[in-house]
């Protein structure tokens, strides 16, 4: 830092938000007002002054949390941490499903599966016992979460959370779903395929412990979540029939601002890498090292693999087929949207157009579903999902 000290720790921590927070109140929100007074001065005219003041503070406490390891305390995959309205519960590792690409990857990395928490989410009124098996044709949806490998948390506690509530309550066929927490990567900790192997130990357990069938699954991710999603189904797909308790594929995908890659190939002057960063919350192309980090020991070189950059340029011939059918949903404000529109063109191009369903919001950014105020784009996109999670 410029200050040559680790804010990361106590007590500069501490200082140093207090610091950032005063300057966030004192001068931040007031020049920010000023800024996008008119219409015209805006990252989108539609918005208003509110809408570019929530924007900006989303940004400012991303960028503040990443310098200082957070700006809160969050649940990780170290303890199950239940409480009042938090059904939990700790789910193995499963080594006997690891095999191939990804248990050399593992190997190499010194990564082994491990047992970690998952979270179920209920629909108020449902009465679900937790874990119970399933109904006759019951479908589940499966939540890998956000925060770029290194953020964030499936903890029922935290603002990922509204996610899967929001669908839980938008869709008649949903009475619950599952939420599990893999590890995040940090620097010598954690890199892939840690992650993979955490949401193939989440998915197995909705197979071959509560029982419910591949084709009623739902796997939902968003960002770096998504990113992970499409990791677990290649890996499915990939090894279907070739060891005696690996699941089939899942019946069906939500893809909510895919992060599809991690290699920068889509950051070029011009892209939405760049035209969209005033309109959007996440880092502006090269300010991120997550992706680094979560190659870790393998060096840059993995990034440009189909299980990590599926919709990279840098990567020839990614094949989707055997993929199932997919919903995708973005904003045309976020800086991915040029990497997600490679992304869908590349899936469709394997599956089938009817296969793929895609919404673009209108001045929407990266990930809006996190944010409940972002309406009416967040209405209309749960509206959008439920609908077509319904006529699955």
């Amino acid at each position: 830092m410029a200050l040559g000290i680790n804010v990361a720790r106590q007590p500069f921590k501490g200082l140093y938000i207090g610091y950032s927070l005063l300057g966030l109140w004192l001068v931040r929100v007031p020049y920010w007002s000023v800024r996008n007074l008119l219409p015209a001065w805006r990252p989108r005219r539609s918005w208003s002054i509110l809408r570019c003041l929530q924007v900006s503070l989303a940004r400012y406490f991303v960028q503040l949390g990443g310098k200082v390891g957070g700006v809160g305390r969050m649940p990780d995959h170290r303890a199950l941490e239940l409480g009042k309205g938090v059904d939990g519960l700790y789910v193995d590792g499963v080594p006997e499903l690891v095999a191939g690409d990804v248990k050399k990857w593992a190997d190499f990395a010194g990564v082994a599966p491990t047992r970690i928490p998952g979270y179920w989410y209920h629909k108020p009124g449902a009465h679900v016992v937790m874990g119970e098996q399933p109904r006759v044709g019951e479908k589940v949806v499966y939540c890998l979460h956000g925060g770029g490998y290194v953020s964030h948390s499936a903890h029922p506690a935290t603002a990922y959370a509204a996610v899967p509530r929001a669908l839980l309550a938008h869709t008649p066929a949903l009475r619950r779903a599952f939420a599990i927490e893999y590890r995040l990567v940090g620097p010598g900790a954690h890199p892939f395929p840690a992650q993979l192997i955490d949401a193939l130990a989440g998915y197995s357990y909705l197979v071959n412990t509560v029982g419910f069938s591949p084709e009623n699954i739902i796997i939902i991710g968003d960002s770096a979540g998504a990113n992970l999603a499409l990791a677990l189904t290649r890996y499915l797909v990939s090894y279907a029939g070739a060891l005696p308790l690996l699941p089939a594929p899942p019946g069906a995908l939500v893809l909510l601002s895919p992060w599809g890659d991690l290699t920068g190939s889509h950051d070029t002057p011009g892209s939405t890498a760049f035209r969209h960063a005033p309109s959007d919350f996440i880092s502006a192309p090269g300010s991120n090292s997550s992706a680094s980090v979560y190659a870790g020991p393998h060096g840059r070189a993995l990034l440009a693999n189909a299980y990590v950059s599926p919709a990279s340029k840098d990567v020839e011939h990614v094949s989707f087929k055997g993929f199932p059918r997919t919903f995708i949903s973005l904003g045309d404000a976020e800086i991915l949207a040029d990497q997600i529109e490679t992304l869908r063109a590349r899936l469709s191009a394997d599956v089938g157009e009817e296969r793929v369903e895609t919404l673009v919001s209108k001045d929407a950014c990266h990930d809006f579903l996190w944010f409940e105020w972002f309406e009416p784009q967040c209405g209309e996109a749960l509206a959008a999902i439920s609908s077509w999670i319904e006529g699955l």
